[in-house]
């Protein structure tokens, strides 16, 4: 399961965003810059430590830098439609250790660049709402770039709002438009129990938060981690490198200074497996699931306006 499902489920980022505070239009989300639990911008570092192989001599840790930045203040489109464009960047760096002379892979830094475009609509005279995303990534070793390298994805969904505290969702993703494309589906809920605690399921990602006040926050959730790069082996041709793994941990924020955050987190890295092969996904050179392990993670985010 990979980080980009956790974006992909468009509705479960999209409308989630909303449902602390009701608004009339997108309009007024424009006039007063208020998007609430989203990051304006944020970088963080992870680190995976060493995760056996099940089946082989050998384990993996991961180092990863994460940065996203919206592009601009929302913009409105026909009065009720937000569109909100931001980009991301990733460096994942692997680091295997034991393995024999035979092991396909080396070492790696692997890259992710991708332009994101997130849209909602949404009234408050009615309790429906819509969200839709797409996303252009080139995920590489930044040896040869070609073809390969891009993926295109995409993204929709619809939720209805109960109450001004809870919201139920549905939507779906179709990932790798240009290469070996696949579906998948997501359901999502957020319901704001209190003034300080939050519960939700968006997509992949469950959520349990709680905010004793402006300046802490705590939080126990799951995550989808991992990707799909292409890279040029030593013979020149085109391979991928597909990562999977499910991150639980828990997670700690405090306030710096105005809306400069601070956080923390800790937890298991589950499910995890790492595939070597053709470009498009044929003829596995590797196919090794690992054991769990542990992680942690420190970063930086700017809150929306």
């Amino acid at each position: 399961m990979h980080n980009k499902i956790a974006v992909a489920i468009g509705l479960s980022c999209l409308t989630a965003a909303f449902a602390r505070e009701p608004i009339n239009t997108v309009s007024e989300v424009t006039d007063q810059y208020k998007l609430p639990n989203m990051d304006a911008v944020m970088g963080k570092f992870t680190y995976s430590n060493e995760m056996d192989f099940e089946d082989i001599d050998g384990s993996l840790s991961v180092t990863e830098i994460d940065f996203l930045s919206v592009l601009s203040r929302p913009i409105t489109v026909g009065g009720d439609i937000m569109l909100l464009p931001f980009v991301q960047y990733g460096l994942t760096s692997f680091d295997f250790d034991g393995v024999d002379n035979s092991f396909p892979i080396a070492d790696e830094d692997l890259h992710s660049v991708s332009l994101h475009l997130a849209a909602l609509k949404y009234d408050k005279s009615s309790p429906w709402l819509y969200g839709a995303w797409v996303r252009a990534e080139l995920a590489s070793d930044f040896q040869h770039i070609n073809g390969d390298d891009f993926t295109f994805d995409v993204a929709g969904g619809v939720g209805y709002r109960y109450s001004d505290n809870f919201m139920i969702g549905v939507g779906g993703a179709v990932l790798g438009i240009n290469g070996d494309t696949w579906f998948c589906p997501g359901i999502n809920f957020d319901w704001v129990v209190s003034d300080k605690v939050r519960v939700g399921l968006y997509g992949p990602m469950p959520v349990v938060s709680y905010t004793p006040n402006d300046d802490w926050s705590f939080s126990l959730r799951g995550n989808p981690g991992g990707g799909i790069w292409n890279i040029t082996d030593d013979n020149g041709d085109s391979k991928d490198v597909d990562l999977s793994s499910y991150q639980v941990g828990a997670y700690a924020g405090r306030r710096l200074t105005g809306k400069l955050w601070l956080n923390a987190g800790v937890g298991m890295t589950l499910m995890n497996n790492i595939t070597y092969s053709d470009s498009g996904g044929d003829n596995d050179t590797l196919d090794e699931d690992m054991d769990a392990g542990w992680f942690g993670q420190i970063g930086l985010s700017l809150k929306t306006w």
